[in-house]
């Protein structure tokens, strides 16, 4: 057990991460894709025991690093919930343009944060059926 009484699966690691460019080609060149109002996933198949997040948020859609970041973290807090049902995948999670008012207000945190459990579970069932 580590500090705080969290074990090994529950964090997000350097090893749960697409970092770099050719791990985001592997998954661009031949994507499945799941979408939903606010996000985007594109997950392919990978040879590994564990999944593998990228997020991609522009700059033209969110306006401010703050945001941005505040969005990212939401979305690795997530992942990290449920990286082990999503084993052996390779996942880019694309922020939509949508999305911009949502971090503005707590209804919108909630429906976001209830988007990307959606998106979660999508992705479980395509994965399965693969």
């Amino acid at each position: 057990m580590l500090k705080g009484g969290q074990d090994s699966l529950s964090k997000f690691t350097r090893t749960s991460r697409l970092k770099t460019k050719q791990e985001f080609q592997f998954v661009f060149a031949k994507p499945g894709k799941v979408a939903h109002k606010y996000l985007l996933a594109l997950y392919r198949p990978n040879e590994r025991s564990h999944a593998r997040l990228g997020i991609i948020v522009g700059k033209h859609h969110i306006k401010t690093a703050v945001a941005r970041n505040q969005l990212r973290r939401v979305i690795r807090e997530s992942f990290r919930h449920h990286q082990e049902a999503l084993k052996g995948l390779d996942i880019i999670v694309l922020v939509r343009s949508e999305c911009t008012s949502l971090l503005r207000s707590l209804q919108g945190k909630k429906i976001l944060r209830d988007d990307i459990g959606n998106l979660w579970q999508a992705l479980i069932k395509c994965s399965r059926l693969s």
